[in-house]
């Protein structure tokens, strides 16, 4: 792609302006393609972190690029001269990773990790063939960075391995809208933890509009249809029979350096140990939602324990806890173990203790001071999804916006939630500016035996509220989920005798407290028997 006036500057492939070039964006030390995925330096010396810093000074020179490049256009446009003939053979394309709208810790650090990784795997691909040529993949935290941090968990395992979290790309940045709005690049899009982008202006703040480039799905949630270009191994979804078969997208990312990394002999050299930093990243995202491969929670499954004793076996632990300082020693000394040797020295075998790392991330966030602190709001939207139904071949994946719900997930009591000053008004605001008229709220808490306890809310639209209710409690397909009726006594009952409670001025608008006996029924399995639910109100 070359602009016509070679005295001007051209869209970054080549140029004699050093302020529009996107083959020459710097790290953060100043030199030129430090993270490039095509240079030959050895890949093993970039750590996890070093790498997420250097990775976002690429990306904030690569927007000034696009800022300076646009005016440029903009100028050649105003002048009405014709500043591009192109060639599919050489468009810039940039990358972009993105986890889910709820941004939970699963979403953030493996967005995070895929970039590392596949970072690594350009460096490293043996067999000649690597795909990884773009001239960036951004890792994007998925929700504003004012939210971030409600995100305790995920702050609390990056910045126990060195990252600087003020220095994370988010989909929300001025960065970040410079690039997207500079139509002569080629954005493609990979999407962790989710297999259908959401396009809705109210989720990305407007800084996506009309159709994205999905080039790659890494999910454990029902595949919703969309995306039908991404085929074979570039669509990894692992979910079937409404079960998902990881409790973590971080195993698939794991999985990914797993069969990209070690596919060859002599996996035990120095350069294929696994860095530190994002092994313990890795490994504290999938004890967390797995919980700790509890029995009684069951949500771990045989790829998950793979992928954990990979990370634990496949890192050098003396060497990267060695590396860190005598404060971060002191301060995570109970995360690992020594073998008996108080000083750690490397004569003996460092490991992470999986149940300490368990539940230090988990008593973060669990925390019940903390969820007693929000507001009803912030419960509500601190880990929040939308879903909107599609109906089959009739019309093929098109989705309905005026049946859309969303499902916040809470983890904390029901009767703690309720009790909230203002609970039902907020929670009404709430759902105004997420456009939706029914949304459904799922408690969690542990047991002392690592059983989740699980309690829902229904709330909207009072005939919606019911038939939906009726559905849950009464359908055999909601049966997986054990639904039964909350010992309330509300202001009323339905037809069929469940307690509501009507929390509107009109009697519009009503919520229902219903128990939920399968502790395994987590949001991934819940959503799908809701959208067929919701789907019975098409004809309405």
């Amino acid at each position: 792609m070359t602009l016509q006036n070679n005295s001007k500057t051209n869209l970054g492939i080549t140029t004699t302006s050093t302020s529009c070039s996107l083959n020459s964006i710097p790290n953060d030390n100043g030199g030129d393609n430090d993270v490039s995925y095509n240079n030959s330096e050895n890949s093993t010396s970039v750590t996890f972190a070093s790498y997420l810093e250097s990775i976002t000074a690429r990306t904030v020179h690569l927007a000034a690029t696009c800022h300076d490049q646009q005016q440029y256009l903009q100028q050649l446009q105003e002048q009405e001269q014709e500043p591009i003939s192109s060639s599919a053979s050489n468009v810039p394309r940039v990358g972009m990773i993105i986890g889910n709208e709820a941004g939970d810790a699963d979403s953030i650090i493996s967005s995070l990790a895929l970039s590392y990784i596949d970072y690594i795997h350009g460096h490293c691909n043996t067999h000649g063939s690597s795909s990884y040529d773009k001239v960036i993949n951004v890792p994007l935290v998925s929700i504003p960075r004012d939210d971030f941090p409600l995100r305790r968990d995920a702050i609390l395992l990056l910045e126990m391995v060195g990252v600087n979290c003020d220095k994370l790309m988010f989909l929300h940045d001025e960065d970040i809208s410079q690039i997207m709005a500079n139509n002569y690049i080629v954005k493609e899009w990979t999407l962790v933890d989710h297999n259908k982008f959401r396009s809705d202006p109210s989720l990305n703040g407007g800084i996506i509009m009309g159709d994205v480039q999905v080039v790659e799905i890494l999910d454990h949630h029902q595949d919703e249809g969309a995306h039908d270009l991404v085929r074979g191994e570039k669509r990894n979804i692992a979910f079937e029979n409404q079960c998902a078969l990881v409790g973590s997208t971080c195993t698939l990312v794991t999985e990914r350096f797993m069969n990209t990394r070690y596919d060859i002999d002599d996996s035990t050299s120095a350069e294929k140990q696994v860095d530190g930093g994002l092994a313990l990243v890795l490994l504290g995202v999938i004890l967390l939602d797995t919980v700790n491969m509890s029995p009684e929670a069951a949500k771990g499954t045989a790829r998950d324990e793979a992928a954990i004793e990979f990370l634990t076996t496949k890192t050098d632990w003396n060497a990267w806890i060695n590396g860190r300082t005598k404060e971060w020693k002191e301060k995570y000394n109970f995360l690992y173990d020594t073998n008996g040797q108080e000083d750690g020295s490397s004569s003996s075998r460092l490991l992470p203790n999986r149940k300490h790392l368990y539940e230090y991330v988990q008593n973060c966030k669990f925390d019940p001071n903390f969820w007693t602190s929000m507001s009803p709001k912030d419960a509500l939207r601190m880990d929040y999804k939308r879903f909107e139904p599609t109906f089959g071949s009739m019309e093929p994946n098109k989705p309905s916006p005026s049946l859309a719900f969303g499902l916040s997930s809470v983890l904390l009591d029901m009767s703690s939630l309720l009790s909230k000053p203002n609970f039902f008004k907020e929670a009404m605001e709430y759902m105004e500016q997420v456009n939706v008229t029914l949304l459904g709220v799922l408690t969690m808490t542990i047991d002392n035996d690592d059983t989740p306890k699980r309690e829902m809310l229904l709330m909207g639209d009072k005939k919606r509220v019911h038939e939906l209710t009726d559905y849950l409690l009464y359908n055999d397909a909601a049966a997986a989920l054990d639904i039964s009726k909350a010992n309330d006594d509300g202001d009323g009952d339905d037809e069929n005798g469940t307690p509501t409670i009507d929390f509107a001025h009109d009697g519009t608008m009503a919520a229902v407290h219903l128990k939920q006996g399968n502790p395994k029924g987590s949001r991934k399995q819940v959503a799908p028997v809701m959208l067929a639910g919701v789907c019975r109100f098409r004809n309405d």
